[in-house]
């Protein structure tokens, strides 16, 4: 089993490729997502979530490689969990968010995200 989707969902959101980010959520995926207070189920509520944060100058995230952590959950289900930095640029200052990340992704045809939780994390030190 391939564990690609973390690092798939990061290259696409860095490159900017919306269309690529909301290809790898499968139809009814769930994604709490760091920057909104609502669940979002439904396709168009996550098209304008990524809209609104890649209309962000510099949009982008870092994943920390050294706590990403992959399990199976059977043959055809994984899921992968770990730290993430978000950043944007607000005037001259550019911003980093500290957040942590649970992706629950279907392997059974294509990579599909089946849930997606991300959170920022409470009281985190300032990325260098």
């Amino acid at each position: 089993m391939k564990f690609e989707v973390p690092k798939i969902w990061c290259e696409r959101l860095n490159a900017g490729d919306l269309d690529g980010v909301l290809s790898l959520y499968e139809e009814n995926a769930l994604l709490f997502a760091t920057f909104d207070v609502q669940p979002l189920v439904q396709p168009e509520q996550r098209r304008k979530y990524f809209e609104g944060f890649l209309a962000r100058p510099g949009a982008g995230v870092e994943v920390d490689e050294t706590t990403l952590v992959h399990s199976r959950h059977s043959d055809g289900v994984y899921q992968a969990t770990g730290l993430y930095v978000f950043f944007y640029q607000e005037g001259d200052v550019l911003v980093r968010q500290h957040a942590r990340f649970t992706f629950i992704v279907s392997v059974d045809e294509s990579p599909l995200i089946l849930h997606h939780h991300s959170s920022l994390v409470p009281n985190a030190e300032p990325a260098e």
